[in-house]
């Protein structure tokens, strides 16, 4: 979750919300507008225009980078691929990197709290979080199944389908978005890296020898983080081969390069 101030728009609170990011394996992230007037909801589109001024180097404002996470080896090893990149990116030239916390939803400190600035809180009881949901729950629950009830449809969103479903169940409650087209990019099926803002890498990229994706189907070349569950990948990573999109050979370079310079990445278990 990636959280920033908007001083520059009074009538607005801006607020990025973020779910999942890498450990439900599909963690979208969303910016969540509420409008001033609760009684104007019904009349505005879900989706609502970016803000004119978001930024740029010099503007005062920052990113403060949240993310939600747990002690287990899987949610480590890319915490810490995370936290290289942002320092990466804070250090460069006009950066608008803020502060960056890593919210450790395990009740109790781990082994990279030297590491990665943290804040540990205790995990819900079973069932505490279902209020949040009451209101949309319903909508969102009869909105994929008639999805899934659409063999076209469920053909086209596969295992996603109901993350697409609750974005029509929110907008039907009235909940605006900012709609983004170029915030994020998905490996494999956005094959061009562009001025994308987040590399969300939850799907599986496998490929034939000759750079043809093979998805659904175990490919000579790989990756995919599901491999890696009880350990951190292996450093230098080989590239895929000719022809894979560049959005696929970015990532793996990215990793490489995380793993080659974060400390012990080979030593640290979970703890």
């Amino acid at each position: 979750m990636i959280g920033r101030k908007n001083l520059g728009v009074s009538s607005f609170l801006l607020v990025l919300l973020a779910l999942g990011f890498f450990f439900a394996t599909y963690n979208l992230l969303t910016m969540v507008i509420q409008n001033k007037a609760a009684d104007e909801i019904g009349k505005l589109n879900p989706l609502t225009q970016m803000p004119e001024k978001t930024g740029g180097g010099n503007s005062g404002m920052r990113f403060h980078v949240a993310l939600t996470a747990t002690d287990a080896i899987y949610s480590q090893w890319q915490s810490r691929i995370m936290y290289y990149w942002y320092k990466k990116v804070k250090d460069m030239p006009r950066s608008d990197m803020g502060k960056f916390t890593r919210i450790l939803h395990s009740g109790k400190a781990d082994n990279l709290m030297d590491e990665i600035p943290s804040f540990v809180v205790d995990p819900l009881p079973e069932g505490l979080d279902r209020y949040l949901l009451e209101e949309i729950s319903p909508t969102w629950l009869n909105v994929s199944l008639r999805m899934k009830d659409d063999h076209e449809t469920d053909k086209q969103f596969g295992w996603v389908l109901e993350m697409y479903a609750y974005a029509v169940a929110s907008a039907l409650h009235g909940v605006r978005h900012i709609l983004r087209k170029d915030f994020m990019l998905q490996p494999p099926w956005d094959p061009e890296v562009g001025k994308r803002f987040i590399l969300h890498y939850t799907y599986g990229c496998d490929y034939n020898l000759k750079g043809e994706l093979t998805y659904g189907k175990i490919g000579e070349w790989r990756f995919d983080k599901r491999s890696f569950l009880n350990g951190p990948p292996p450093k230098n990573l080989s590239l895929p081969p000719p022809g894979v999109p560049e959005s696929v050979v970015r990532l793996v370079k990215m990793v490489n390069e995380a793993t080659a310079n974060i400390p012990g990445w080979d030593t640290v278990t979970r703890g």
